[in-house]
């Protein structure tokens, strides 16, 4: 007669099999739904296109290169807060290479990668795995601010549509306080099988990384309203949308935990709050290109690292084959 303890496994597969199969379901949905957009605007889309100037995409970059800047600038603060500082050369080649994992459905991907990257460092897994948390709580919550602060000065249609998360925020808010974070990342270490973390987030650090998260939010914001006002959008009027519209999109795409990162829920969302500033082809077309510039700058930044990493590398290769070669 079998032991009760041989089905562990077996529904534990199945589990893990149906997470594949959703995932994947959720990444063709939302490719499918991407294609029709597309398709059904073609026109309008090729329209805009050619109406934005290449100066307007190349300029765009530069707030988005600065937010990447930024971004990491938080991720040091949380890493030196939990016990591990690292310097900027060190962090960089975790941060912007575990980047790479978030295009993977699942958002956790990248925390995994910077659990292995890090020990390289002498990082403890479990560090790299609460910073990483620590991150997605911070962006969310400084992201839903901006949003709360900006979307009502877009309008009164987009004011209406997220009211909500003047209820939300609070909430979120209560998330972030220390012993809450403490008690969950504690449960979700556990969950991975790693012993708890021995220091806490304090609420200085948690103040310094959440405004450092704004200003990533108000860079990348910058880049959209670049994008809109190339496009003919009202220069004040669309500033509010941009920067508010593009935080909370980004914050709602991290919890998309099934699609490779958000892909769908923030070009959506981004559309919804571009509505009110231009119409619904020019933020279709806005949404992908932030896409598409966000996209090419983790590339750009992952392989500036990884090169480098090599280029490190291969003089300690060369020395240890020189100093082999006089030991013989």
């Amino acid at each position: 007669m079998p032991e009760p303890a041989a089905d562990v496994p077996a529904d534990a597969s199945r589990d893990r099999r149906s997470v594949v199969w959703a995932k994947r379901v959720a990444l063709v949905v939302v490719v499918l739904l991407a294609f029709y957009a597309v398709y059904r605007n073609y026109e309008a889309l090729r329209d805009d296109l050619d109406r934005l100037s290449p100066a307007v995409i190349a300029a765009s970059f530069v707030p988005a290169v600065l937010a990447m800047l930024v971004s990491l600038q938080v991720w040091r603060v949380l890493m030196a807060e939990l016990g591990a500082p690292l310097p900027f050369g060190a962090a960089a080649r975790v941060f912007y290479i575990s980047q790479l994992g978030k295009y993977v459905p699942g958002t956790m991907w990248s925390v995994m990668a910077q659990m292995e990257l890090g020990r390289e460092f002498k990082v403890p897994r479990r560090t790299s795995a609460a910073v990483g948390v620590l991150v997605l709580a911070v962006a969310v919550v400084a992201g839903t601010t901006v949003a709360v602060l900006l979307l009502p000065l877009a309008g009164e249609d987009i004011a209406r549509r997220y009211w909500w998360l003047v209820l939300v925020l609070p909430l979120l808010y209560v998330g972030v306080h220390p012993p809450v974070l403490g008690w969950v990342l504690t449960r979700l270490l556990k969950l991975i099988g790693r012993e708890p973390i021995t220091t806490l987030p304090t609420w200085p650090a948690l103040r310094r990384a959440l405004l450092l998260q704004a200003v990533t939010w108000l860079l990348f914001g910058l880049q959209v309203w670049l994008l809109v006002t190339g496009l003919g959008a009202p220069v004040l009027a669309s500033l509010p949308a941009a920067v508010g519209g593009y935080a909370l999109a980004y914050s709602l795409g991290m919890l998309a935990f099934l699609l490779p990162a958000g892909a769908g829920i923030r070009e959506g969302t981004l559309v919804l709050a571009l509505a009110g500033v231009v119409t619904g082809s020019t933020a279709l077309l806005v949404a992908l290109l932030a896409r598409a510039i966000a996209t090419v700058c983790d590339l750009v930044f992952a392989l500036v690292e990884m090169v480098r990493w090599r280029a490190q590398r291969k003089p300690v290769s060369t020395l240890g084959q020189s100093n082999s070669g006089r030991d013989d």
